[in-house]
């Protein structure tokens, strides 16, 4: 019976399993062992995870590891993390963090993100590119964001803003509360479809549009959503090796085709509009900047609308939901908000450009809520860390906790309380230098700051203007974060009661 080919088949696969596991084992252990032979101090991984499984069990989400990390190992210069087998450096020390990201930017102008050309146009935008390929497309696509060229696309803001407001009118007459974020999401869900696809959503009506369901699709806090993820960030060589896709193929076609009908409908009718959509057009039919043509071609551009998605949809909406939040949940915070609207008849480009107090109170909610609560550069070419020992070797990734900076007591004494006087002209230049980096910092700063500040704080005031803010017996207290998503969202969504302020005058 011993002589069963089924045994020996067993047997044989057993052998291979067991040699397999031997193999990944002696793998791991050397590779674990990088950061004490260097010296450097590191987070004891855990086998074949590293540090990350508490993000892979739901746990805790990417942002808070990070951020734990930082408070653990608050005393110094820098600490070695594991992700799977990647070995990571997360920097501590502030003055060190100015030589990365800004002094000695030129060794770590990189990214580990991982794009793909070929198979995903999309995905190789201004967020995921580094080194040269980044420099010369973030250079052609700066002066897309000159004053000039956002006080044109304002209307387009103004405008959805104003819709939101009265969708949430009309939402209020039939429900005592509302799920702030998604109604948000329709405000941030038409902006960009409108500046960055050309494309003029209603969101007003209940139907969802094709478009809002294949943005959706990007930031489902689905399992297929997290693995893609993991690709992105930490496992670009399995998605190379496999040819694997971080952005649904469905979803892929659909923002590349609408975004290539759109610039040959324009191109072939001659028709404009102040949108960010035509400014890209412009750049792909040749335009000069710094006495130089530049130039970007279709599936640039395309990857250029799809990354205001990325930047712009989700965070927009998450801001927006939180400061709401926070103006409830600080009614003092909150009349002075709306003391400030009310001074102006009309919300325009130039007054609200003197809210200086609503200006203040984003700033505060930027730190206390900040969307992606880490930055992350690779290393470019072996780099000594001023002062000790240590050397960053090329290929190792850099970390930033953003979110461990700003909610750092030593930095922002009671770094819980939302206290917008912590950005008033009296006391902004208090902060200390490399603590406060929503936007990121030094040449690779988000490039769309300027107008995600202006989305939310125009769509902000319209809301303020009309209502006031009260909690509801389902309103998160204390605020716990989804620790499925990659950038900052509540679990279980922030409920509120909005009131109509004309209503009761």
């Amino acid at each position: 019976m011993m002589g069963d080919p089924i045994y020996w088949t067993l047997g044989y696969f057993l052998i291979a399993v067991i040699s397999l596991l031997s193999l990944l084992y002696r793998y791991f252990s050397s590779v674990y062992k990088y950061f004490e032979i260097r010296g450097i101090p590191y987070e004891p991984p855990i086998f074949a995870f590293g540090s990350l499984w508490p993000v892979l069990s739901l746990k805790k989400s990417y942002n808070d590891l990070i951020y734990d990390m930082y408070k653990k190992y608050k005393k110094e210069k820098i600490v070695g993390i594991f992700q799977f087998s990647k070995k990571s450096v997360l920097i501590i020390d502030r003055d060190l963090l100015r030589k990365v990201l800004v002094k000695d930017f030129e060794y770590f102008d990189d990214k580990s993100l991982h794009y793909n050309k070929e198979l995903e146009p999309l995905t190789a935008h201004l967020f995921s590119l580094g080194g040269y390929e980044w420099k010369v497309l973030r250079t052609k696509l700066t002066p897309t964001f000159s004053s000039s060229k956002l006080k044109g696309m304002f209307q387009a803001v103004i405008d959805n803003a104003h819709k939101l407001k009265e969708y949430v009118s009309k939402k209020i007459l039939k429900t005592e509360e509302l799920e702030c974020k998604s109604t948000c999401l329709r405000f941030g869900l038409a902006v960009i479809s409108s500046t960055a696809f050309g494309l003029d959503i209603d969101i007003v009506t209940e139907k969802a549009s094709t478009f809002f369901k294949m943005a959706e699709t990007v930031f489902a806090p689905t399992l297929g959503g997290m693995f893609r993820n993991s690709l992105w960030f930490y496992a670009g060589f399995i998605a190379k090796t496999f040819n694997l896709r971080i952005i649904p193929k469905k979803t892929h076609d659909f923002f590349f085709n609408l975004v290539k009908d759109t610039v040959h409908y324009r191109e072939t009718h001659g028709t404009t509009r102040n949108d960010l959509l035509q400014l890209l057009i412009q750049l792909k039919q040749g335009a000069k900047f710094g006495g130089e043509d530049v130039s970007i071609t279709l599936e640039e551009l395309a990857a250029q609308s799809y990354v205001f998605i990325l930047g712009g949809f989700e965070t927009t909406s998450n801001a927006m939901s939180f400061f709401l939040y926070e103006m409830a949940m600080n009614p003092e915070v909150q009349e002075r908000v709306h003391a400030e609207v009310d001074a102006v008849d009309e919300i325009t480009y130039d007054t609200l450009a003197g809210m200086e107090y609503l200006e203040m109170a984003l700033d505060e909610l930027f730190r206390v809520h900040s969307q992606l609560g880490f930055l992350n550069r690779t290393c470019t070419k072996d780099y000594q860390v001023p002062g000790t020992d240590y050397v960053i070797e090329k290929g190792t990734e850099v970390l930033v906790s953003v979110q461990g900076l700003h909610k750092d007591p030593e930095l922002f004494p009671e770094p819980e309380r939302f206290i917008p006087e912590r950005f008033s002209k009296e006391n902004k230049g208090k902060i200390k230098p490399f603590s406060y980096m929503p936007f990121g910092e030094g040449p690779r700063y988000c490039i769309g700051k300027r107008f995600a500040k202006l989305m939310v704080k125009a769509g902000l005031a319209i809301l303020m203007k009309r209502f006031s803010v009260e909690t509801s017996p389902r309103t998160p207290n204390p605020m716990r974060y989804d620790p499925r998503g990659l950038t900052l969202a509540a679990a279980g969504g922030i409920w509120l009661r909005l009131v109509d302020r004309q209503r009761i005058q």
